[in-house]
């Protein structure tokens, strides 16, 4: 019998894929600090700062508004960062980068993540300037935010649908106008169904309506990132010469 000892068959094949665990995890660390600083996220600043500014004049000139109408200002502060979110897929390298042996879907989570921060700070900062004044403490705000992030979500996937239609990568100039078209849409929706409804007139069931469509559009947001693409396959027809 030969004296060298046996290997286990399953010594490597146990350690192969944990070392691919590994291997990806080391990836995406060092594809991180990259990411967040080619995250376009200017546009949502600019965004944000136009929201505050929709905001202040009633807080700073000390106007008393119908609560409707604070809706109505923080439904535009809502719609500013919502566009400010269209761009944050934006990737003029997206040609450079489809071998990185790391799925697409883990760099767009990185980007969504800052664009959450960014955002939310944005409409923090709209809500302390809205309640600010004595006649606003009552409003409803944490339905309010519940709108927002939904707004937000939907940009993100209009987003997330650009860019993945866009061979260079750019997909705000597509995502921008369908967040327009479904606000537009919102807004115009009959009162059975209605989104954008005043305190009072059937609040909970449109807010119901709301966390429905958010959590619709996450699961969307999901799959478009996470569907794979195959590369198109065209078919020439190949010319025969006749046999002599």
């Amino acid at each position: 019998m030969s004296d060298v000892p046996a290997v286990s068959a399953s010594g490597p094949a146990a350690g192969g894929p944990a070392r691919r665990r590994a291997g990806r995890l080391r990836t995406a660390a060092a594809l991180l600090w990259p990411t967040l600083r080619a995250t376009r996220i200017s546009p949502l600043l600019a965004a944000g700062v136009v929201g505050a500014a929709i905001v202040t004049p009633p807080a700073v000139t000390g106007s008393v508004l119908p609560p409707d109408e604070h809706l109505t200002l923080l439904r535009l502060v809502m719609a500013c960062i919502g566009l400010g979110v269209t761009f944050t897929l934006d990737d003029p390298a997206k040609p450079t980068t489809e071998t990185v042996p790391v799925p697409a879907w883990l760099g767009a989570l990185i980007r969504a993540a800052l664009a959450a921060v960014v955002g939310g700070a944005c409409w923090a900062a709209a809500l302390l300037v809205t309640r600010s004044g004595p006649e606003t403490a009552s409003l409803p705000y944490t339905d309010l935010t519940r709108e927002a992030a939904t707004v937000a979500a939907v940009a993100f996937l209009a987003s997330a649908i650009g860019w993945r239609r866009s061979p260079r990568g750019i997909g705000s100039p597509l995502a921008a106008p369908m967040l327009l078209l479904g606000m537009a849409v919102v807004a115009l929706l009959p009162t059975p169904v209605a989104l954008l409804v005043g305190v009072g007139d059937g609040w909970g069931a449109a807010h119901d309506r709301w966390t429905y469509l958010l959590a619709g559009t996450l699961v969307a947001s999901a799959g478009v990132l996470t569907v794979r693409r195959y590369p198109r396959v065209r078919l020439t027809a190949v010319r025969h010469s006749p046999a002599k």
